[in-house]
Formats: C-alpha cells, structure tokens, sequence
C-alpha cells in the first residue's frame, strides 16, 4: 500500500498543489510498479477519481515511454485509451498519473466493438512508417525501435535478433534453440511473405491483461508498446495471452481484412513474445520458445 504521505507529496508536486489525497486503494494485477486508486479533493469541495502508478526514481524513462505510447494512441481517436496527466520524480520515486477509468464486465458485443475498433485504428494508420522515434519498453525489457527501410530487417535485428543475443548472454538459450531461431530468421522472406507491405501504429503488447471494458462498454487498451509495423505483429500477444473469441477476429476482418496466411505469419511474433517472456522470466519458457521456431519451420 502506498503511504498517503506520498501519494499527497506526489499530487502537489505533480498534479496540483491544491489537490488533497483523501483516499486510495490499492490496484492489483500489475507485476512491475505498484497501482492504486486514489480520490482527491479540491478547494471546491469537488473530488476527483485517479490511477497513479509508482516505481522506483530510475524507472521514470518507462513511464515516460508509457505516456508518450498512450498519448500516441489516444491521439488516433479510433479506440480508448486514457491520456496520461503527468509523469515525473516526487520523493525518490517516479510516478506515472492519469484519470481513472470504471469498468464493468464485457458484454456480448465487447469483443465485436473491439476488433472493429483495433482494425479502424491500424487502417486510419496505415503508411509505410517502420519503427519509431524512440525505443520503449516491452514489459521490463528494453524494446528497440530504430527505423529500417525494410520490414523484414527491422523483424530480424530489431525484434527476434535482440531476443536472441539476450537470451544467449543470459544463457536461457541453448545450442538446439539458438539454432532454431537463426534458422527462423534468416528465412523471415519466406514465412512472412504474403502479408500487406503497408505497415500502421500498433499497441505492441496487446494481451488480455491490457485490454478492459468501461462503464460504457467500450474497450479501452492500455499499457503500450507502441511502434509502427506490419499489422500482423499486433497479433503475436493476442494469439499467446489474449483469450480473444471468434467475433473478434471476424469483426477485425470485416472493417480491415488482412491477407490470407495472416495467422501461419503471426507465429513469427508469437515467437518474439515467447523470447521476451524466456529473458524476463526464465526457462520455464524454452519448451514453448523450441516449439514454436520448429512450429514455423515446418510451414
């Protein structure tokens, strides 16, 4: 739990100096900063809800990186998700704050208004951008995001060859993987061809714990990776974590359909989020990371 002493310390520091904190709670689900909603109230008498998140003072440039992917998506206007109202160093901490957010459970048109919602964000999005200005983070791992002409280069160095050096430094990676995963990516041409040559903005770590339903119903993504890629690659969670039904597919399709064989490509991403959970969390992964290098070298 935070104290209130900082929670107070942060919000007149951060926000406003005429914000008093008058009550918090503690959010869970969130496995690297510490959540919690807080309830401040003005001169007026008026309070206001908050979501402020917390770490520890080095850890600002992540939340820097987090602001900046949420202001990025919010910007589009195609799908929620809450713009962040400071980020900064209060005490020895860094703090990231927003508005907070009511949710309900998802009704039987959630995953429907969803996947229309993502595939309107990656059409109205759709350029020939690659990468991004800055790098930012995938979990706790540092992801790069330096721009390459081609899409296929940016895949081999900037996502599944990090991966791969990583793991090999930690010694997560063996002979039999590490093998594997070069065969995977020196033959990228070939199991990504076929996809759209257009590249949009994408959330970049979208999982079902990084989606949620508002009071309104709709879906709101938080929590962002973002870069600019093949719209496939925003596939790579959903299909490892996302517990996304059918209809949410189907709808995606009908408003932005992506190219036949979308889902064999997708396994190259999947891959990458397999490697990243290996370096962060250890070899509880390597069976699922072999798997599926040898998954994609039989197609």
């Amino acid at each position: 739990m935070m104290l209130m002493d900082d929670l107070q310390r942060a919000f007149s520091t951060l926000v406003s100096s005429d914000l008093n904190v008058v009550d918090q709670r503690r959010v869970t689900g969130g496995c690297i900063s510490e959540g919690c909603q807080v309830v401040t109230e003005d001169a007026q008498g008026q309070q206001q809800t908050w979501f402020a998140k917390t770490n520890r003072e080095s850890f600002l440039i992540n939340f820097q990186a987090e602001a900046d992917g949420l202001t990025r998506l919010a910007a589009v206007e195609a799908i929620e998700s809450p713009r962040p109202e400071t980020f900064g160093v209060s005490g020895d901490q860094a703090w990231l704050i927003m508005k907070w957010i009511d949710q309900k459970p998802a009704g039987k048109n959630f995953f429907r208004d969803f996947g229309a919602r993502l595939a309107e964000m990656h059409r109205c999005t759709s350029g020939t951008r690659i990468g991004l200005d800055r790098d930012n983070f995938l979990g706790a791992a540092k992801q790069i995001n330096c721009s390459v002409d081609r899409w296929i280069d940016f895949v081999a160095e900037n996502r599944l060859g990090v991966q791969l050096r990583w793991g090999i430094d930690q010694q997560w990676i063996d002979d039999s993987l590490r093998r594997d995963c070069e065969r995977v990516i020196a033959g990228l041409d070939q199991w990504l061809d076929g996809r759209a040559e257009s590249t949009s903005l994408l959330h970049g770590d979208l999982w079902s714990g990084n989606y949620l339903c508002d009071i309104e119903g709709r879906p709101v993504v938080i929590d962002p990776a973002v870069y600019y890629g093949c719209r496939e690659a925003e596939f790579g969670m959903l299909m490892l974590f996302g517990a996304c039904p059918a209809t949410f597919y189907d709808s995606y399709q009908q408003v932005f359909p992506m190219p036949a064989g979308w889902q064999r490509r997708a396994n190259v991403y999947v891959l990458y989020h397999l490697l990243n959970h290996l370096n962060l969390f250890g070899g509880g992964y390597h069976g699922q990371c072999q798997q599926m290098a040898e998954q994609i070298l039989r197609t």
